[in-house]
């Protein structure tokens, strides 16, 4: 393995100081370092450049520098091209970026080799029947959710499992979530936590304006439809991954179900995932 790719967050690494690090280390010890022509013209290391698209195809590891949020990012292609990815966390606090500061050396003399095991993680497609008839689809390893935006009004949320009606939610919005997308705002929201290896998909209500409502779990060769019954004209918005937007009418039709790609991640660590979880939800009480 000796194709590289580098892909920072220019928010979480301004001057690109860790960058730079993981740079110098991999050409030191022969690594072929690729970046986008967009980053790569901000340094004068010399590494080659591509553009997007032929670095998804070039590298044989994608390393992100910056946060959860960047991993999320980077997964919506690299799954496309089955390319593994590894996170360097500069956020506050990683479950996919789980590479501290303190570990860059360790991390990159395991990569030199090949001292680490690759998980793969299920992902969510997502198929959007817009008004006009047009299909949109995105793909999501944590989540997709539908929420009410900016409106100060509780929307209505029709969702279906396999086309059967399973309840009718009063709520602020609605959260479908893979297991690894458990710990995000599923999390937040009330929802369970998941073994990132488990083959479900969680449907949780976002503030459900009731007393029963409760987050559901069904199997991950379900199809969940779900319709939003908003018709005071307020538009909603679907959100994928934190990553894209859309704006959604009741006249949208939005269907949730596993999709045919994963994201591999590179894990260095022999700790189980609830040892790791136990650990972030330490440090986040610290």
């Amino acid at each position: 393995m000796k194709h590289i790719g580098i892909i920072p967050n220019l928010l979480k690494d301004k001057d690109l100081e860790t960058t730079k690090v993981v740079i110098s280390w991999l050409l030191g010890h022969d690594f072929n370092v690729y970046m986008t022509q967009h980053i790569g013209s901000l340094l004068d290391e010399s590494i080659q450049t591509l553009e997007e698209e032929h670095l998804y195809e070039t590298c044989e590891v994608l390393i992100t520098i910056g946060g959860d949020g960047t991993i999320l990012s980077v997964a919506q292609k690299a799954c496309l091209y089955d390319k593994p990815i590894i996170g360097i966390n500069l956020g506050r606090l990683g479950f996919l970026a789980d590479v501290e500061m303190s570990e860059i050396d360790q991390f990159l003399s395991k990569l030199l080799t090949d001292d680490y095991t690759i998980e793969e993680r299920m992902m969510l497609m997502i198929k959007v029947i817009d008004p006009s008839g047009e299909a949109h689809k995105f793909y999501a390893l944590n989540d997709a959710y539908v929420a009410r935006g900016s409106s100060s009004r509780i929307s209505e949320f029709e969702i279906k499992v396999n086309e059967h009606f399973l309840d009718l939610y009063p709520a602020d919005g609605i959260i479908i979530a893979t297991p690894t997308g458990s710990t995000a705002y599923n999390l937040s929201a009330g929802g369970p936590i998941v073994a990132p290896s488990a083959s479900q998909i969680m449907i949780t209500p976002i503030c459900p304006h009731s007393i029963y409502s409760r987050a559901v779990i069904v199997a991950d060769t379900d199809a969940v439809q779900i319709k939003t019954n908003n018709y005071d004209g307020t538009t909603l918005e679907l959100v994928v991954d934190g990553q894209m937007k859309m704006n959604i009418t009741p006249m949208h039709f939005i269907e949730v179900r596993k999709a045919p790609y994963t994201t591999k991640l590179i894990k260095l660590s022999d700790l189980h995932f609830f040892e790791i979880l136990r650990k972030k939800i330490v440090e986040r009480r610290k």
